[in-house]
């Protein structure tokens, strides 16, 4: 067998082998899955009826997964809430924070426990037991001194192990080395062997294996008994209630929900356990080594055992069963030994399932807060960038390892694109397993949308791998790992805010919510008042656009990704190669004999990518001059100047600021050579900047050159985000975001007319011409030049930084408190109307049933009754012959008692599910609410004329609540339903009154 390959050393003293973070992600994925599936056991051991609040507010139980079905209840959050509080409260609030305290608790007795277990058995006996003369003890102190340690840790025997073999466990400051029988008597005859096995065990204490693996073992554990065992136990009762015993109707509607809590805790299973077992491969290689670095003979590891079967199907099945092997195979270990080199590949299986574990953590962690109604901007920013941060540790640290190793050894740089394929497999796995996105669906009701979660993890991806090249071939210091941190910060940042989109704006997408066109037109109209009529095309593109674009600007983080998705790239370049290798190169292999390849070649010159980025700005001011131009030919009065005109406007300045950053990315993909991805953003964000900067100057000056004013009338200087208040953050925002974008998706087509461009192989070769004496252009500009860029690079990085902390300071301000109902259902109504979806006249009675028995039926009693109160007074004060102000005081409570009726009818409980009974609902509403007030006004300022104005209003509203009634009844009668005629048992306050 061959000595091991120097070049395995780089992987510990350059950069790291990420294995830790692998496990954090495990631990995570624990604590997150454990809430999500212990809450709803939990909240099975209340009594709750979230059924009914469902059907009250209008969701169809058959259909509950869809786009009208999320709008039905967030267009009635503030009822819909109530009525969850009320009729299907969640736990205690402590049980938020008490059960991951409690499962961690649990964890970390069981952890310090198991080490005492294991070494007091009765197997195990010390090691001065069978070491009677010293001789193994003086070995171990010896070798633990050659692996570093600064003391020989505990060692015990098992004589009735026949392996040949040793384990460590306990933890990293007090671990136990446990020699099995079977090694100890194979000493004498295999003293390499021993010496070797000796060494690996050390190698797992020195590279700190110990207290994470059985933390990690505790802690499945405590997952095993505390929280899969019940939750099987619930999901089996739910499962026997649903379709055995109810014999249910509506069963195929909860058949997918059914099958993702039966799925969950196997897929939760295998993906901790293949997690797992690719963590604990690395680890056991990294441990051989380590142990050959440190004397052991490499021929230790050569076991004889059968040839591996033939035949591409067992090979297949090797490889698959190979996967969920705990410790890798002997003859693996052999060839890692002799080339180390797939130690720095990127194991596919490890990509998806980081892409897996991201999306459940996502939503079990959204699943565990949402029954305590906790939402927010930042809260969920939180939620992802925890999920964020564990994807680009173990994502990120294998593109940079394997990039690096490339660069070392003059191989293939990876381009990160299958390594984000896998990578955003898994993510859209995860979404369709957890239903995040699909609701209570097998798929969501848009499924295509699903490509943007795998083109966004191919996107991720493919940035990092280009970060990574130019870093390792620019960076001058004696290590990787500081330029490493940083551009996986950067990395985490960035799909920290893609995350956060998808979550809050790309899954309801997904799931079939969409925005109402005169909902649109109401907040614009909102925004600049005034005809919001006229140029139906452009109106229909605005209504079209403009969500998607304020829906990317949601994550209040968006600012702060898209700087550094450029910035960081950016101050690499600006750095520059260096002409010899650098010393993070040199470092990574000493006293080896191997020398560095000089990583400087191949980056092209900074101003390659800057100019295009200029002459973008460039013709982004042009482009904004004719924008000017041309809405000066239809220009309105002054006092027209809002509504579409305002709006059309903004539409054109996107479209000309937008299509310059495009035509400056296309530019510079095609002189950024292998970094066109990086080159892209680079010119795409400086024009954009650079663009913004003239629109500054040019709207702010409006008015001074006739052919060109717009908005304003007269030469005054208005600075354009007074002019343009509120949308002026959104077109500086929208047009770096949409830059962004354009610049991938322009390098991603261009990738692909490259791939699949004709080969020019099949042309007749041509004799080659001896090459001309030309004098070498020299690789990088002169003094001036390179001074020039770099201040130019300065001021686009503190331009850059300072809109994103100005708009990550505005958005804290704006999103830092808690998302309320009101907000939630206010919104909700603005952009996405009010759902209606057709169901079925079974389903429409139930729907009505359940508003009626949670609380319509007091309101419906109470209006009729009040109503008839009022006309009953009336006819008595009549009847008495006195009808002056003081006798008509008398109606002053039913009055008020009328307008607190009306009041909950205008919103303050749920819509009535029926269609024709919510229209008369709305139509008492309307006419109580105004009778009541006028009657209230009249009464206090003595206006008799106003008050027969009321009693006419209130009469009509009488009419109503008696329709209403009528309406009613008839719904629930036809479909069997009872309908009492008084308020008996069946009388329910409405949740939320007082």
């Amino acid at each position: 067998m061959t000595a091991p390959d120097p070049r395995a050393q780089f992987a510990d003293r350059s950069i790291g082998v990420g294995t830790t973070v692998r496990f954090a992600m495990l631990l995570v994925l624990l604590l997150a899955a454990s809430g999500a599936m212990t809450l709803p056991v939990l909240q099975a051991l209340r009594t709750s009826d979230a059924l009914g609040c469902n059907l009250a507010a209008g969701v169809d139980p058959y259909n509950i997964g869809n786009g009208p079905a999320l709008v039905s209840a967030l267009s009635q959050a503030v009822p819909y809430l109530a009525c969850m509080a009320k009729y299907a409260p969640p736990p205690p609030w402590w049980g938020l924070v008490g059960l991951p305290v409690l499962l961690s608790g649990v964890a970390g007795v069981l952890f310090l426990v198991l080490p005492a277990w294991k070494a007091g058995r009765g197997r195990v006996v010390p090691l001065e037991t069978v070491d009677h003369d010293g001789e193994l003890r003086r070995l171990l102190d010896a070798l633990a001194a050659t692996a570093g340690l600064a003391r020989t840790p505990r060692v015990v025997v098992d004589p009735a192990a026949a392996s040949t073999g040793a384990v460590v466990f306990g933890r990293n400051r007090r671990p136990t080395v446990c020699l099995h029988g079977g090694l100890l008597a194979r000493r004498n005859r295999e003293p390499e062997r021993f010496r070797a096995v000796l060494l690996h065990e050390l190698a797992h204490i020195a590279n700190r294996d110990v207290t994470i693996t059985y933390v990690t073992v505790a802690l499945w554990r405590v997952f095993l008994a505390m929280v899969l065992l019940p939750y099987l136990i619930w999901e089996g009762t739910v499962i026997h209630g649903t379709y055995f015993e109810s014999g249910a109707a509506n069963w195929p509607s909860y058949l997918p929900a059914t099958t993702r809590g039966v799925l969950l805790p196997i897929v939760m299973v295998a993906l901790v356990y293949l997690a797992r077992s690719d963590v604990l491969h690395s680890r056991e290689v990294y441990a051989d080594l380590a142990a050959v670095r440190w004397g052991a003979d490499p021929r230790s590891w050569a076991v004889t055992g059968p040839t591996p079967p033939g035949g591409a199907l067992r090979r297949a099945a090797g490889r698959f069963l190979e996967v969920w092997r705990t410790h890798p195979r002997w003859e693996l270990r052999q060839d890692v030994l002799a080339d180390p080199a797939p130690l720095f590949g990127i194991r596919p299986l490890s990509m998806f399932l980081a892409g897996t574990a991201a999306a459940l953590i996502d939503s079990s962690v959204l699943n565990y807060l949402s029954p305590y109604f906790l939402s927010g901007g930042w809260l969920n920013q939180a939620v992802f960038l925890a999920s964020a941060v564990l994807v680009t540790g173990v994502a990120g640290i294998a593109l940079w390892r394997a990039v690096a190793h490339a660069v070392l050894t003059s191989g293939r740089v990876p381009s990160g694109v299958r390594t984000g394929l896998w990578l955003g497999a898994g993510m859209a796995c995860g979404n369709l397993i957890t239903g995040f996105g699909s609701g209570a669906e097998w798929f969501p009701s848009r499924p295509q949308l699903l490509l943007l979660v795998v083109c966004a993890g191919m996107a991720y991806t493919w940035w990092v791998a280009q970060c990574a090249r130019l870093c390792t071939r620019a960076w001058r210091g004696r290590t990787l790992r500081p330029v490493m941190l940083f551009n996986l910060a950067a990395a985490a940042l960035v799909l920290c805010c893609w995350l956060a989109w998808w979550g809050q704006a790309g899954a309801p997408y997904a799931d079939g919510f969409w925005f109402s066109a005169p909902g649109v037109q109401a907040a614009l109209r909102y925004d600049f008042p005034g005809p919001i009529t006229g140029h139906p095309a452009m109106l229909s593109a605005i209504t079209a656009v403009l969500p998607p674009v304020l829906n990317a600007l949601i994550p209040p983080l968006v600012p702060a990704g898209v700087a550094v998705l450029w910035v960081v790239p950016l101050l690499a370049w600006a750095i520059g190669p260096s002409a010899a290798a650098p010393r993070w190169a040199d470092g990574a292999l000493p006293d080896t004999g191997i020398l560095a390849v000089p990583p400087g070649d191949g980056v092209p010159r900074l101003g390659r990518v800057l100019w295009p980025g200029l002459l973008g700005g460039a013709a982004a001011w042009i482009a904004v001059v004719g924008v000017q131009t041309y809405m000066h030919t239809w220009q309105p009065g002054p006092q027209q100047r809002g509504g579409i005109f305002v709006w059309s406007y903004l539409a054109w300045l996107f479209v000309a600021l937008v299509s310059a950053t495009v035509v400056a990315a296309v530019a510079a993909i095609v002189r950024s050579g292998p970094y066109r991805l990086l080159g892209a953003l680079i010119a795409a964000e400086t024009a954009a900047l650079t663009g913004l900067a003239g629109t500054l100057l040019i709207v702010s000056s409006d008015g001074c050159v006739q052919p060109l004013n717009t908005l304003g009338s007269g030469c005054t200087w208005t600075p354009a985000w007074q002019l343009l208040r509120p949308a002026f953050p959104t077109l500086v925002n929208g047009t770096l975001v949409l830059a962004a974008i354009g610049a991938v998706l322009t390098t991603a087509v261009g990738s692909i007319c490259r791939r699949v461009r004709p080969s020019r192989a099949w042309r007749p070769a041509r004799t080659a011409a001896p090459p001309k004496t030309r004098k070498a252009a020299p690789l990088k500009e002169g003094p001036r030049a390179v001074r020039g860029l770099r201040i130019g690079v300065s001021v686009l990085c503190i331009v850059a930084v300072g809109i994103a902390a100005t708009e990550t300071a505005r958005q804290a301000r704006q999103k830092v408190r808690i998302v309320t109902p009101s907000a939630a259902q206010r919104s909700t109504q603005q952009w996405g109307g009010v759902a209606d979806a057709p169901v079925s006249a079974r389903t429409r009675a139930e729907q009505v049933h359940a508003w009626y028995r949670l609380g319509g039926h007091y309101l419906i009693w109470h209006a009729n009754a009040h109503s008839a109160y009022f006309v009953t007074e009336l006819r008595a004060i009549t009847a008495a012959k006195d009808v002056s102000m003081t006798s008509l005081s008398r109606v002053r409570p039913t009055c008020t008692n009328l307008s607190r009726v009306a009041r909950w009818a205008n919103g303050s409980y749920f819509r009535i599910p029926d269609p024709q009974a919510r229209l008369l609902w709305q139509q008492f509403g309307a006419q109580a609410w105004k009778g009541s007030q006028d009657c209230q006004k009249a009464l206090a300022q003595h206006n008799r004329d106003l008050f027969v104005t009321a009693v006419g209003e209130l009469v009509e509203a009488r009419k109503s609540a008696t329709a209403v009634k009528n309406r009613v009844d008839k719904v629930l009668l036809d479909d069997g339903y009872s309908a009492p005629r008084h308020p008996g048992w069946y009388f329910t306050v409405p949740p939320g009154a007082q």
